[in-house]
């Protein structure tokens, strides 16, 4: 059990990096409640993939504009090109 406990701290990052990002995203928090005060408007947009500002894959999946996954595309325009050229093949 200690050794499973022990794999599991290994994997896990370190305090000093998890304490760096979150003075990072404080700063951003201070700065852009600031500016919006001052200004009326948020200094920038957010980071793409932050808590409410999607990726814009994550906005297409929830839209459901998005269908299948990029193998399933390569693999169905591979088994058009192998149809057409049997197809060839056959006319010869």
């Amino acid at each position: 059990m200690l050794a499973k406990r022990a794999e599991w701290a290994a994997s896990q990052p370190s305090l000093a990096a998890e304490l760096k990002a979150m003075g990072r995203e404080a700063v951003k928090d201070i700065r852009g409640t600031l500016h919006e005060t001052y200004f009326g408007k948020p200094e920038h947009a957010g980071e793409l993939g932050t808590p409410l500002n999607p990726t814009p894959q994550m906005t297409t999946q929830e839209l459901g504009t998005v269908h299948g996954s990029y193998e399933s595309m390569l693999e169905a325009y591979s088994a058009r090109a192998q149809e057409q050229q049997q197809m060839k093949e056959r006319e010869r």
